[in-house]
């Protein structure tokens, strides 16, 4: 499961559909929306018929669109595929992000720590190689552009065996036996800050994985294979600080940890932006990757803290509205880019949403007292 497999396709974009950045910021962009889509009916379908049914219909999405993105013959098949992947990729973060709310909320930053490391390794090998596949097989060779993606399609179906069904899941239990549930969770201001903050880290990290590669690329003259390597850098610079969440489980306060983990981001993708070479910039990014691997882990620990009973559709509108910044940010840059002829502006959007995320997180433990007792328990 990898929400990172996009960018490293842009050249076989170029070539096979004549596609300039802004077309390319538009496919991920649409891979985004589709998955802003797929995190609102997983929640609702997650909540109503239970993890086991929904994860059903969300491989089912997602499968298809590997076959469109694979298959792709044209233009529209391509975005249509980036839709309907997007989509079923996220469906099974909120289906996951909800057994772990129900069967594992006394450790819940630790048991999300350990996902999202998963997922950061699949983020690492998945880019990677991928991006060998387009320089070495597809390129010099000729070879068919599908293998990749139906060897990918095999292990995104074989999740389906790692999520247990629960007998008793009714919307009734889910509720707590309280039909106004629903009601009180839209009306939360907690659940759109946590929206908000999903947002600038959709905007900021999306932005980087999906740009940051092609900066050095036209600055560098890097090949596929390097700006897949930097995509997998900043990956497993997330495996490395998920293994310290992991470690520290569950020790800092869920709204302190947002702060210092886009903290550091935001300053080594300053860093990273800056450097004078692809050594530096890779040192740059891992480091900003660590960084930044702790917003996920925060926010989704906070969701599950706050809204337990409801966690199946706070992760679903959560998430989406993360997954809304995430196509926003990489359609910005690549917007600037065609009209500017430059990626060294929009670039900047980077770190300055992650910085703005900072902010949020420091600011709003320090002003929520209330809560604070409940969130270091």
């Amino acid at each position: 499961m990898t929400i990172n497999l996009l960018p490293v396709t842009f050249k076989v974009f170029e070539k096979l559909f004549q596609a300039g950045y802004e077309m390319q910021g538009r496919a991920e962009a649409l891979f985004f929306l589709g998955a802003l889509a797929g995190n609102i009916l997983a929640g609702q379908v997650t909540h109503r018929r239970g993890p086991a049914a929904s994860v059903k219909r969300g491989l089912a999405v997602g499968g298809l669109g590997f076959l469109l993105l694979g298959g792709a013959q044209n233009w529209l098949m391509a975005q249509a595929g980036a839709v309907l992947m997007g989509a079923g990729q996220v469906w099974l973060t909120v289906v996951y992000a909800t057994i772990t709310a129900h069967q594992f909320q006394e450790s819940r930053q630790r048991v999300f720590a350990a996902l999202a490391l998963t997922m950061a390794i699949g983020g690492t090998l998945a880019p990677l190689g991928l991006g060998a596949y387009v320089d070495h097989a597809w390129l010099e060779r000729g070879w068919p552009w599908w293998i990749p993606y139906a060897g990918l399609m095999s292990f995104y179906l074989l999740t389906r065996l790692t999520v247990p069904s629960i007998p008793d899941w009714t919307p009734a239990a889910a509720n707590g036996g309280d039909p106004s549930a629903g009601r009180g969770l839209v009306l939360s201001p907690s659940l759109w800050l946590i929206g908000l903050a999903f947002t600038l880290h959709g905007i900021g990290q999306m932005g980087a994985v999906v740009w940051l590669g092609r900066l050095f690329e036209k600055r560098l003259l890097l090949s596929e294979t390097q700006v897949g390597t930097m995509i997998a850098v900043n990956i497993t610079g997330f495996i490395a600080g998920r293994v310290i969440w992991t470690w520290l489980g569950g020790r800092i306060p869920e709204r302190i940890l947002l702060g210092c983990s886009a903290g550091v981001g935001a300053t080594f993708y300053v860093l990273t932006i800056l450097s004078g070479s692809y050594e530096l910039a890779l040192a740059m990014t891992f480091v900003a990757g660590m960084g930044m691997s702790g917003d996920a882990i925060s926010l989704q620990s906070f969701t599950a803290l706050r809204f337990r009973r409801q966690a199946a559709r706070a992760f679903g509108i959560t998430q989406a509205l993360g997954h809304l910044g995430a196509a926003m940010g990489p359609y910005y840059i690549g917007f600037v880019g065609d009209h500017s002829g430059t990626l060294e502006q929009g670039i900047w959007v980077i770190p300055i949403t992650i910085g703005a995320l900072s902010l949020l997180g420091f600011l709003w433990h320090l002003l929520d007292r209330p809560s604070r007792t409940a969130e270091a328990s």
